[in-house]
């Protein structure tokens, strides 16, 4: 699969703060592509260069192959950024934020004028009824919803989303997932997320997770937890004294607390036949899944980030 997004030895300092510090990685055409790190590791120092808000110090970066140095203004037009602030002018109506904004990218709009850039994206986001309220007069997921189409009324090749459902309830980050998730199918679209919620990384294809400015750990979530976050079984009765002989005996990683007997799998699916070959054994058990919060907190305890 190509690249389309590529970043090669990436450094950027301020004054005597190291932000990046030689990374690299590239994201695949069609990927849900997550970039993960603390506050301050470097994610947000990364995304201002992509986007030519702020010159490296060394490294190089290319979108579809192109240098972000040659054309910005091209590579701009492939590019659609919802930033965790709005951007939006409050005081304007939905429809005319988006008009405006369309107007900005007439030249790349194909066949299609601004009136019907702006209708197309008012249709597939759903936003008919809300198109002539004033922005500032919309509810958090309403707002992230025409933020969104607004990022991508241009028909971009690439999409960054900066901490994109921060603040939202549960509902309206599904809902905001469900569009997107839709869009990305239909169109094939390239998503670049970074986030705090590793539930919404776990859906991602691919992941990095960066700390102080450099790249830590990359995987696809599977592998991931594979690595750093085992499925475990948790037996918290155990009235057979032969059963730790028995872990040591069939080579089972686990670990005894006295109270409870810890025993880790690389997944899911090879917990559950422990379980059910050694259900004699198990009294009172709790079966839990490896999750990215634990990949996460594993790959970056002991972080000290000063950087952003």
């Amino acid at each position: 699969m190509e690249n389309i997004l590529s970043i090669s030895n990436l450094s950027k300092s301020f004054k005597e703060k190291k932000a990046l510090d030689d990374l690299s990685f590239s994201v695949k055409k069609g990927q849900l592509f997550g970039f993960l790190g603390l506050n301050g590791a470097g994610k947000s120092t990364t995304l201002n260069i992509i986007l030519g808000l702020i010159k490296r110090d060394s490294g190089e970066v290319l979108i579809e192959g192109e240098s972000i140095d040659k054309e910005i203004r091209k590579i701009r037009n492939k590019i659609g950024v919802v930033f965790q602030q709005s951007i939006l002018d409050p005081e304007l109506s939905v429809y005319e934020n988006l008009y405006v904004r369309a107007a900005l990218y007439k030249d790349v709009l194909k066949d299609k004028n601004v009136k019907e850039a702006v209708s197309n994206i008012i249709s597939k986001f759903n936003l008919h009824d809300i198109q002539k309220q004033r922005y500032s007069t919309l509810s958090g997921g309403q707002k992230r919803r025409v933020d969104i189409a607004r990022a991508l009324i241009h028909n971009p090749s690439i999409l960054f989303l900066d901490e994109p459902t921060t603040g939202l309830d549960p509902s309206s980050r599904k809902l905001v997932w469900k569009i997107l998730s839709d869009i990305q199918s239909e169109n094939k679209l390239t998503i670049l997320l970074t986030t705090h919620y590793m539930e919404e990384a776990n859906n991602c294809d691919y992941a990095v997770i960066i700390q102080n400015g450099k790249k830590i750990v990359e995987g696809t979530p599977a592998e991931l937890k594979s690595r750093y976050s085992k499925t475990t079984v948790v037996c918290f009765k155990n009235s057979h004294k032969d059963f730790e002989k028995e872990l040591t005996k069939k080579h089972f990683e686990f670990k005894n607390y006295g109270n409870k007997i810890e025993i880790f799998f690389n997944d899911f699916q090879s917990a559950k036949e422990f379980v059910s070959k050694y259900n004699s054994y198990l009294e009172d058990y709790e079966l839990l899944k490896g999750n990215m919060d634990t990949v996460f907190l594993n790959v970056t305890k002991g972080g000290n980030n000063e950087t952003n």
